[in-house]
């Protein structure tokens, strides 16, 4: 039977949410190739650091290119995204509305920003 040590899966662990966050540069930068401005935060599970194999990665995607879309198709633009990425896509307009909400605000207690051209931060930080 094979056994790691705790030291051996905490290191193990951190390198998944590490491969997971630079994952997500990448296609962050695709994405603003495509869209022009953004701001893409993790959140959840894989922000705090307590996922699982079942977990999937939580991501804020805020961009003007949303404007006029519907959320199903705003998903659906994203086709190329990494596996198990669970986007929420907003406006800048839906999102500042919506980060006013407690229950926003308690879900994204702890977050890591993957790039912010609105500023998402620090509205988050303010409150």
């Amino acid at each position: 039977m094979f056994a790691m040590s705790l030291d051996d899966v905490i290191r193990e662990r951190s390198a998944e949410r590490e491969r997971v966050i630079n994952e997500l540069r990448d296609y962050a930068a695709k994405l603003r190739g495509r869209f022009g401005r953004l701001t893409v935060i993790l959140y959840g599970s894989y922000a705090r650091g307590d996922f699982n194999l079942w977990s999937d990665v939580d991501v804020l995607i805020i961009s003007e290119h949303f404007r006029g879309t519907d959320f199903v198709t705003r998903c659906v633009e994203l086709n190329d995204a990494p596996p198990r990425l669970e986007p929420i896509c907003w406006t800048p307009e839906e999102a500042f509305k919506a980060l006013a909400k407690p229950w926003w605000r308690e879900a994204l207690k702890y977050y890591v920003v993957i790039v912010d051209d609105y500023k998402i931060a620090k509205l988050l930080n303010s409150q």
